[in-house]
C-alpha cells in the first residue's frame, strides 16, 4: 500500500507539472495552429511529458524493497542518497563495526586538520656540520612519514594490482642528499629517533594475527617499507624494531655509496642540531589517496597519531581518535565520543553508522576534500576494487571503500552515471571475510541497477 501511495502521489505531481509546462511554455500563433491541425498523440497535460518523477518514484520503491530483502535485521544498515534526497535507508543511525570503511573518516579529519598540502619531513641531523668529510654521528629523525620506502619495496608495491600507483618517499634520495653534502664517514653510526610518537607499536586490543599475518606493520614515527623486512603477495614479515630498522636501511644505502658508517642504533637527537639532509614526502592529499585506494592500515594509524600531535601534542592512538571525532563534529559529520578505537578499522570495538559514512562522503563536494572522492578506488580499475564489479553497471562508474573482517563487511562510496549517488552499507553477523565480500557485492549490484524501473510506457499507457 505504501508503494502504491508513493507512485500515485508522483503521478499527481507530475501531471500538475506537465499541465503548468503546457500552459506556460507553449508557442502561440501559427506554430500552435499547426500543432493543433496535425493532432497531438500525447495530450499536453499527460504525465508522459514529464516522466522523471514517476520513474524515480518507482525506482526508489524498487531500491528500498530490494535492499530490505538483501539486508534485513538489526545487524545491518544502509543509506542511499542523491544530494540531500534520501532514496533508501535502514538503520542509518545503528552503530556497527565498520572495518576499513572508517578510513574515510580518518581521511576527512586529516585533510581538514593537517591540510591537503602538508608534507612529512624525515631529517638527518648531527651535532655539527661535516669536517673533512666526516661527521661523528647522525640522527635519523622521524616526522611521521608513512610512505618512506626503499627502491625494492617500491618495485613490489608497483607490481601488485591493489597497490600499483601508491605514492612513496625515496630513502635512496635521502642517502644521495647526504653524500652530496660531502659526507664520507660516520664512525658513530646512524641513530634512529622516533620520539614524535609513543612507543606503542600495535593497538593493545588487536588480534595478534594482524601482526603475524602482516596485516599491518609496527606503528612508529620513523618507519621504512611499512615496517616489513620481507614481503611477497601472500605474506609480509614485520620487523621487531621499526626505528632501528630504518637506521639500518639508511646505513646499508650509504655503505653502498662508499660511505663508512658505524653500527645503527636508536635514541633521541640533540636539541641543538645541524641539519644534514631531509626527505620530504608527497603532499598529504596524495598520501591519503594511496591510503584509501589500497586500504593501507599503517598509513591510517600513523595519520591518527599525527592528528594527536597536531591537536593535543600527543602522538598516541587515543589522542588521535579523539581528534578525529572532534574534527568530524566540527564538519557536521555525526560521530559519538569513543566510537573509534583505532584509525585503520582493525579493532572490533570500533562503531560507526551508515549515516556518518554518507555524511563524510558528502564533504567531497568541497574542494579541500576532493580526495575523499578522487582517492577512492574505481570498480574494476584500481586499488581494492580492481577485481570487483567487473561486467556490472558499477565497473568504471563507482568509487568506493570496502571494509572486511570476520563477521563484518561494508561498502561506502559514490556511483556516478550523470547523477552522483552516495551510499553506505554495513553488515555485522556470523560469517567469514569471504562470505562478507559476496554480501557487499550483492548490495553494490542492487544499487548499481538504480533506477530499476519499467519504461514509461509500462507505467503510463500511451493515449488511444
Amino acid at each position: 500500500m505504501r508503494g502504491r501511495a508513493l507512485v500515485a502521489g508522483a503521478l499527481v505531481f507530475a501531471a500538475i507539472v506537465a499541465l503548468v509546462v503546457a500552459f506556460t511554455s507553449g508557442d502561440s500563433g501559427s506554430d500552435a495552429q499547426a500543432t493543433t491541425s496535425a493532432g497531438v498523440a500525447t495530450p499536453l497535460w499527460s504525465v508522459r511529458r514529464v516522466p522523471e518523477p514517476v520513474v524515480e518514484a518507482v525506482g526508489t520503491q524498487h531500491l528500498q524493497a530490494a535492499l530490505d530483502a538483501a539486508a534485513p535485521g538489526d545487524g545491518t544498515c544502509f543509506v542511499v542518497s542523491a544530494g540531500t534526497h534520501t532514496l533508501a535507508t535502514h538503520g542509518a543511525d545503528t552503530p556497527l563495526i565498520g572495518a576499513s570503511t572508517q578510513k574515510i573518516l580518518v581521511a576527512a579529519a586529516a585533510l581538514s586538520s593537517l591540510g591537503p598540502d602538508t608534507t612529512f619531513q624525515t631529517r638527518v641531523v648531527a651535532s655539527g656540520p661535516p669536517a673533512d668529510g666526516t661527521v661523528g654521528q647522525v640522527w635519523l629523525v622521524g616526522g611521521g612519514d608513512p610512505v618512506l620506502a626503499t627502491g625494492d619495496y617500491v618495485g613490489f608495491l608497483q607490481s601488485q594490482p591493489k597497490t600499483k600507483g601508491d605514492v612513496t618517499t625515496s630513502l635512496e634520495a635521502l642517502a644521495d642528499a647526504i653524500v652530496a653534502k660531502g659526507v664520507r664517514a660516520i664512525p658513530g653510526g646512524i641513530i634512529g629517533d622516533d620520539s614524535r610518537y609513543d612507543e606503542q607499536r600495535y593497538v593493545a586490543t588487536w588480534k595478534d594475527t594482524y601482526r603475524t599475518d602482516g596485516e599491518v606493520g609496527p606503528i612508529s614515527a620513523l618507519t621504512v617499507n611499512d615496517g616489513f623486512s620481507a614481503w611477497s603477495p601472500a605474506r609480509k614479515t614485520p620487523v621487531d624494531d621499526p626505528t632501528r630498522n630504518a637506521a639500518a636501511e639508511l646505513t646499508d644505502l650509504l655503505r653502498a655509496r662508499g660511505v663508512q658508517v658505524g653500527a645503527p642504533g636508536t635514541g633521541g637527537a640533540p636539541g641543538e642540531a645541524t641539519e644534514i639532509a631531509t626527505a620530504t614526502s608527497p603532499p598529504l592529499r596524495d598520501v591519503v589517496h594511496s591510503m584509501l585506494s589500497s586500504s593501507d592500515n599503517l598509513t591510517a594509524e600513523m595519520l591518527t597519531k599525527e592528528l594527536g600531535v597536531a591537536t593535543a601534542k600527543q602522538g598516541t592512538t587515543d589522542a588521535g581518535v579523539a581528534a578525529v571525532a572532534t574534527k568530524l563534529k566540527e564538519l557536521g559529520v555525526p560521530l559519538a565520543d569513543g566510537a573509534l578505537k583505532d584509525g585503520s578499522g582493525l579493532d572490533r570495538g570500533n562503531r560507526v553508522t551508515c549515516g556518518t559514512l554518507v555524511a563524510a562522503l558528502t564533504l567531497a563536494q568541497r574542494p579541500e576534500f576532493a580526495t575523499l572522492y578522487d582517492g577512492l578506488p574505481v570498480a574494476g580499475r584500481n586499488g581494492t576494487l580492481v577485481a570487483d564489479f567487473i561486467g556490472t553497471p558499477l565497473e568504471g562508474n563507482f568509487r568506493g571503500k570496502t571494509g572486511s573482517l570476520d563477521g563484518a563487511t561494508g561498502l561506502a562510496g559514490v556511483f556516478d552515471l550523470g547523477r552522483r549517488i552516495q551510499f553506505a552499507f554495513l553488515e555485522n553477523g556470523q560469517f567469514s571475510e569471504t562470505r562478507g565480500e559476496a554480501i557487499r557485492e550483492g548490495i553494490g549490484d542492487i544499487i548499481g541497477r538504480y533506477p530499476d524501473s519499467p519504461p514509461i510506457d509500462a507505467l503510463v499507457p500511451a493515449p488511444l
